[in-house]
């Protein structure tokens, strides 16, 4: 496999020289025919139109403020840059060429703002680049390159096709009378982070944060802040101090920070991405790594994906396939709309990381953080159809298997119990019963098959995690226990409350969900926890 290297930025000018991969590059497209200024503006008075229609849409009754014309290079007219505003709001923009709207944003201003007419130099989707005297500069970087030594470096077009291994002519989407003409999906708080030590790294960031609240939530810790996850990421990566990070190195050192973190998901790399697969990541609310290979005067990218638009014009006959992207800048909107069929053929990899998912178990349940640790940490599991049972109870053979997963503890054959000969966690209850961790009453019975209680929960955990009593509040219901004490460390260090009314309620069941939490809680026990008063 060819090694595809992403650099700091999509104008990493300097680096990209130096690597001397031609298969790794592209050169940039001018289309044989520009539409004139007149048609440009109604083909994107038509994609605006469209879009204003669908509920909520920020454009309603919005209209263009002010129009550029964007060029390569050589002078040739690229697109046609058009400002939407709304009560003098600026509220993003639209790029169109000969063919179809190339990329657009729903917020903020243009890029080329404040670039006199004539100098704005447009490439491709987020390719932002204005000429100044003898020089071609990056909007968002302000790096800089000779513009004669930008167009020597072009690849000779005849040779385009053979150096362009990945490059994907995406089909166009046909509609039938079944089909919407509008759909759109974006996932929802996807971080749009800085760029920062590489544009690999931050991006990549973008997608563990997210999961960092969705679930995986020691991959982001309250006390780091993103430079931080940006860093860890850089250097397990390998991100050079320029910030250039190797594709082949991107999935890799995905795999070894959740690991490092406690987590085992399913991480993907695919060298043939597709809109299908795309469209497929993102409907499953899963945010999506895009790396892409560029002009070898602009360098390389990587970008996250975070969501999708289609629209069907029927007084054009036209199909627009959009993606949104966080594409890193500072100087961008947050989510920038990328028409797919002008962009794929740009496209390298996806790199996308697919959670363990439970049926009746949604993103929105009190204990989703708690019970998807357990699973990726594989202390529990689900019943192997999707489900989880996050009600049921917890039986006591079950509470065994599910602390020995955790405590790993000496195996023995030393069975102190007359009913457990048969019993699929038999060497489970043995282990933990030479750790001390559960006691043999008078009958020598552990009664397997019985429904854990609280006051049995407080007892275990208290002593496989050697608690101690931080505060000696007491409920009322507890007093005279035999677990008084148990419920007592469980209490002053934030791993269980009480049950209402001053109450814990000893012998009640415990459940699935409620079992996740108390040891998600004692597994990452917050040392500076300060009870309150019962």
């Amino acid at each position: 496999m060819k090694i595809k290297y992403l650099l700091s930025s999509v104008a990493a000018i300097f680096i990209s020289l130096s690597l001397n991969q031609p298969s790794n590059t592209y050169a940039a497209e001018t289309d044989t025919h520009t539409i004139s200024k007149q048609e440009a503006q109604s083909k994107a008075e038509k994609y605006l139109k469209g879009v204003s229609k669908q509920p909520n849409s920020k454009w309603q009754d919005t209209h263009f403020s002010e129009s550029k014309t964007l060029y390569d290079l050589e002078g040739h007219v690229t697109g046609y840059l058009f400002q939407v505003q709304k009560n003098n709001e600026d509220l993003g923009y639209i790029i169109t060429d000969s063919s179809s709207i190339l990329e657009s944003t729903r917020e903020g201003s243009n890029p080329y703002k404040n670039i006199e007419e004539g100098k704005a130099i447009y490439t491709g989707p987020l390719y932002h680049l204005k000429k100044e005297k003898d020089k071609v500069i990056n909007i968002h970087t302000d790096q800089a390159i000779d513009i004669d030594q930008a167009k020597s470096m072009q690849i000779d077009k005849e040779k385009q096709h053979q150096l362009q291994p990945h490059t994907y002519n995406a089909p166009q989407m046909k509609l039938n009378s079944q089909e919407p003409d509008y759909k759109e999906h974006n996932i929802s708080n996807v971080p749009d982070y800085t760029w920062y030590h590489g544009c690999s790294p931050t991006a990549i960031a973008n997608l563990v944060a997210y999961w960092g609240q969705n679930g995986y939530n020691n991959l982001f810790r309250s006390n780091e802040n993103s430079n931080q996850l940006i860093d860890n990421l850089a250097n397990i990566m390998g991100t050079d101090a320029a910030g250039g990070t190797f594709e082949s190195r991107m999935k890799p050192g995905l795999e070894q920070y959740f690991q490092s973190r406690g987590y085992n998901p399913v991480i993907g790399y695919d060298e043939k991405p597709t809109y299908e697969k795309y469209i497929k990541e993102i409907d499953s609310d899963r945010p999506i790594i895009i790396n892409t290979l560029a002009e070898p005067y602009y360098g390389n990218h990587t970008m996250t994906g975070i969501g999708y638009m289609q629209l069907y014009l029927p007084e054009s006959n036209e199909n627009f396939r959009d993606i949104v992207v966080h594409d890193t800048w500072s100087d961008s909107p947050t989510d920038a709309y990328v028409n797919y069929d002008k962009s794929a053929k740009y496209f390298t990899s996806y790199i996308t990381v697919t959670p363990f998912s439970l049926l009746d178990v949604p993103k929105n349940h009190w204990a989703y953080n708690e019970i998807t640790y357990m699973i990726q940490k594989k202390f529990m599991s689900g019943y192997g159809n999707g489900y989880f049972g996050p009600t049921d109870n917890i039986t006591r053979e079950q509470l065994a298997a599910v602390l020995y997963r955790y405590l790993e503890p000496q195996d023995t054959t030393n069975n102190p119990f007359t009913d457990i000969n048969d019993n699929p966690f038999k060497k489970e209850i043995l282990a933990l019963t030479k750790m001390g961790i559960f006691s043999v009453n008078p009958e020598k019975k552990f009664n397997p098959k019985n429904t854990t209680t609280r006051a049995e929960i407080a007892s275990v955990l208290t002593k496989s995690f050697d608690l101690e009593v931080k505060a000696p509040y007491e409920f009322d219901d507890m007093k005279g226990h035999w677990a008084n004490e148990y419920v007592k460390a469980l209490y002053s260090n934030g791993i269980a409350s009480g049950t209402g009314g001053k109450n814990f309620s000893p012998y009640a069941s415990v459940t699935r969900e409620q079992m996740a939490m108390f040891l998600y809680r004692a597994i990452n026990l917050n040392p500076n926890f300060m009870p309150n008063p019962i």
